[in-house]
């Protein structure tokens, strides 16, 4: 029976990805399955906001817990303030157009693949 591995750390004080794939420092987690990004800014990370995009196999959500995101579903918006989350389907177009910082949140996704497809490009 192969040993269970235990990952445990602190929130860091900086944006990070805490899961996935290719984990930015040792806080991260390597996971082919789940994608975790906290961000923790005084500053937006979308500039002029996101191009609307859907994922084919993966599921996402944004939990905030501090600050508002604008997101975009569909063409229509959103605002998703503390204490509140919001969940894309698979095959949903979405994008967070607006940050209002200073902002703490969650971003999850699995499974943790490649598979972002832009408005705009053609599905293989």
């Amino acid at each position: 029976m192969k040993k269970a591995h235990y990952h445990h750390r602190k929130l860091p004080g900086y944006s990070t990805l805490l899961s996935g794939r290719i984990p930015k420092d040792d806080n991260g987690f390597q996971s082919d399955n789940l994608q975790i990004w906290y961000n923790n800014t005084d500053s937006s990370w979308v500039g002029n906001g996101e191009t609307p995009h859907f994922h084919t196999k993966s599921d996402e959500c944004f939990i905030v817990l501090k600050g508002v995101l604008v997101v975009e579903v569909e063409g229509e918006r959103f605002e998703v303030g503390p204490g509140e989350f919001c969940c894309f389907p698979r095959d949903v177009f979405h994008a967070v157009v607006e940050v209002r910082p200073p902002a703490e949140t969650l971003m999850i996704r699995a499974p943790s693949v490649e598979d972002k497809i832009y408005l705009g490009e053609e599905v293989e």
